[in-house]
């Protein structure tokens, strides 16, 4: 778990430390902020199906015929993941560990409240977007997982096996909630470090999670793909809403002694 911790801190460190510290408002003013627009941008994000256009249909078309599509290699990718047991045991348990919610949730806390401390408003809202990305991406998960009550593998009970509304930890597979955790997290901070090595990096440990949950035996293919699109999209979406509030313009003001330069931010 300290391995986890230091490489998310190897990634945020050098990027997010370049930019200067700012300090416009108090720490406790800033947590009121978040927490008032924590609720507009979870009302903003849930309706946005309202707002697709045609491109954003298509996606996610593409995403839900891609998951169909996998339900017929589901039992034949779970018996080949089977014959690797054993072989590839500490990875696979990096991978799970990263797409751990308390994992998660402790990493975007952390961040958060070292934003707040030092206040370092780049860090703070790195650290929100990751809160709402993992709040707003789990309570979709969860919601479906009770919906479909899709059985997990172990279980023995098939691929095609559904019990719908079913409180029951046995019947939440589809989608995997541990690959929707890995890409909130990875696709926020890729968004946010904006670095080619660290995008690659932490991808590849979302990808990892996802390998891992059919590697022992807990998801389905399918519902690791399902799991990683709701996760990246969701967390883009909330990274693309916190930029578009707060992106500055650039202002041409002409004057009787000549045109002055405003940025309004």
């Amino acid at each position: 778990m300290r391995f986890l911790f230091g490489l998310c801190w190897i990634f945020l460190g050098p990027c997010l430390s370049a930019q200067p510290a700012t300090e416009s408002q108090s720490p406790w003013g800033a947590v009121g902020n978040d927490a008032s627009g924590f609720l507009k941008d979870a009302g903003h994000v849930f309706s946005s199906p309202l707002r697709f256009d045609t491109n954003d249909w298509i996606v996610t078309g593409a995403v839900l015929g891609s998951t169909v599509a996998c339900f017929a290699i589901d039992e034949s990718v779970r018996s080949f993941a089977q014959k690797q047991q054993g072989t590839q045991d500490a990875l696979m348990t990096l991978g799970r560990w990263y797409g751990s919610t308390e994992i998660a949730a402790a990493i975007a806390g952390t961040v958060y409240v070292g934003g707040l401390a030092f206040r370092d408003d780049d860090v703070r809202v790195t650290g929100l977007e990751l809160l709402e990305s993992l709040a707003f991406a789990g309570l979709v998960t969860s919601s479906v997982k009770v919906i479909l009550g899709r059985s997990r593998p172990y279980t023995g009970e098939g691929a095609f096996t559904y019990r719908v509304f079913r409180w029951d930890e046995s019947s939440w597979s589809l989608p995997s909630g541990h690959a929707t955790v890995a890409f909130a997290m990875s696709s926020v901070l890729a968004s946010r470090l904006s670095n080619d090595w660290a995008s690659i990096g932490l991808y590849g440990l979302a990808g990892l999670t996802s390998v891992s949950r059919v590697y022992h035996d807990a998801h389905w293919v399918s519902d690791v793909v399902l799991g990683s699109a709701i996760g990246a999209f969701i967390g883009k979406a909330v990274v693309t809403l916190h930029k578009d509030s707060t992106q500055g313009s650039l202002n041409l003001n002409p004057q009787t002694n000549g045109i002055t330069l405003t940025f309004v931010f």
